[in-house]
């Protein structure tokens, strides 16, 4: 398990450096075809050149380390088309109405987002905040590639600055998340000066802050850069934003480099803090009940339980319930008794039985004490069932969705627990 999380650590830091790097190209190459002014066919070939890497690395990323790339080679497809519709329009046919395909292209990412969505709701599966922000903000960015085509082709007569404020209400939210960001990391520095924290925080949280930037404050520079010389024709900045930029990829890919043990080790502290977190939430979330309820258990993962109204449990017991429970409780005597089945193999077998139904269903290391509400079904232990619902709200066995779950401990009347108190799922 160790292993894998490493794998899955050293694969995503990459990722993170291939998306840091790509990015800061875009803009280094738009800065070159600004300041020398060379022709805007020359500047798309390096932009195709540059979608050609992309989609040699998102493959080799799917395929041979069996990474998550999402839809980025379909994105990176209608981008090469779109940067060949805007050298038509640019170089050889200025009457071109490219902003019909950028309307095409809003429509598609938002007809997708809702087949993905409508598709996971129709599965049972959650919908997570991390997906909906993402889904958000690339429909954002796809709008701000329409105000774009619409302003080259003069649909709209805005000014840059107004023309990217899409970009720049994004941009500014970045920053606000990085400050914070810096703030803690000025945190860390005198922590370790007065030794309060280690090397890995340091050296980790500096790297973090130097990657966080190229989202922040470099692409706002660049936005205001390539605005203030379509609006006046003219910038002496433009040569200093290049070669800060090129530097500052530079230190970034050298610091991982030098120092990829440390950045690996503190993001894989930043994960298991989290996780932490969302097993405290968790926990806090058990409400007690006062009257000490009794369950009974059927098999080893179902239970004959409980009416429930809000809060308040009333527990009632079906007389086939108990019926079905002694005849299971006399079939194992049948068993134990039975000198046909007396052999070393029945007995491990046996042994076997019963120990599933004394160990938790998923992990096979401690024992049950959880049973899910409305769907009765349990045989899971407190930690599997918190790491479960980080990731989805559905019932393990019968897929029905979790409304609450009982946190319950063996009684000492005979196939019967005690409920200790009840977790209300948001």
């Amino acid at each position: 398990m160790r292993d894998e999380t490493s794998n899955d650590v050293n694969i995503k830091i990459w990722q993170l450096l291939f998306l840091q790097q790509i990015s800061q190209s875009y803009q280094i190459i738009y800065l070159s075809y600004l300041i020398w002014n060379f022709d805007p066919l020359y500047l798309m070939s390096q932009y195709w050149l540059l979608d050609i890497f992309m989609l040699t690395a998102l493959g080799l990323l799917k395929i041979k380390y069996k990474a998550i790339v999402h839809n980025l080679i379909m994105d990176t497809l209608i981008g090469s088309v779109l940067k060949l519709l805007l050298l038509i329009n640019v170089k050889y046919y200025q009457r071109f109405q490219i902003q019909y395909f950028s309307y095409a292209i809003m429509a598609y990412y938002f007809i997708r987002v809702l087949v993905q969505n409508i598709r996971k709701i129709s599965n049972n599966q959650q919908i997570t905040q991390y997906s909906f922000i993402a889904q958000g903000i690339k429909l954002l960015f796809v709008l701000q590639i329409m105000l774009m085509t619409m302003k080259q082709t003069k649909t709209i007569n805005w000014n840059w600055y107004s023309v990217f404020s899409i970009s720049w209400g994004l941009l500014i939210l970045s920053f606000i998340v990085y400050f914070v960001f810096l703030l803690s990391i000025g945190e860390t520095i005198v922590d370790f000066i007065r030794k309060r924290t280690t090397k890995t925080q340091l050296i980790g949280g500096l790297w973090l802050s130097l990657y966080m930037n190229s989202f922040s404050i470099f692409p706002m520079w660049f936005l205001l850069e390539v605005s203030w010389h379509e609006e006046t024709n003219y910038s002496n900045t433009l040569s200093t934003l290049f070669l800060v930029l090129i530097i500052y990829n530079g230190l970034i890919l050298l610091g991982l480099i030098l120092f990829f043990s440390y950045i690996k080790l503190y993001i894989i502290e930043m994960r298991q803090n989290s996780s932490n977190e969302a097993t405290q939430k968790v926990q806090k979330q058990f409400i007690k009940v006062n009257i000490p309820y009794k369950i009974i258990q059927i098999s080893s993962t179902y239970f004959d339980i409980i009416n429930y109204q809000k809060n308040i449990i009333t527990v009632t017991h079906s007389n086939q319930s108990v019926i079905h429970n002694k005849t299971k409780l006399k079939a194992f005597e049948f068993v134990g008794k039975t000198e046909q089945l007396q052999s070393p193999a029945a007995e491990r077998e046996l042994e076997l039985i019963k120990h599933s139904e004394e160990k938790c269903q998923i992990c096979y290391d401690v024992e049950p004490n959880i049973v899910l509400l409305p769907c009765q079904h349990g045989g899971i232990c407190e930690e599997c069932i918190q790491k479960w619902l980080e990731k989805q709200k559905n019932c393990y066995i019968c897929r029905e969705k979790i409304e609450k779950y009982l946190r319950i401990a063996k009684s000492h009347e005979e196939g019967k627990f005690t409920i200790r108190d009840i977790a209300i799922c948001d």
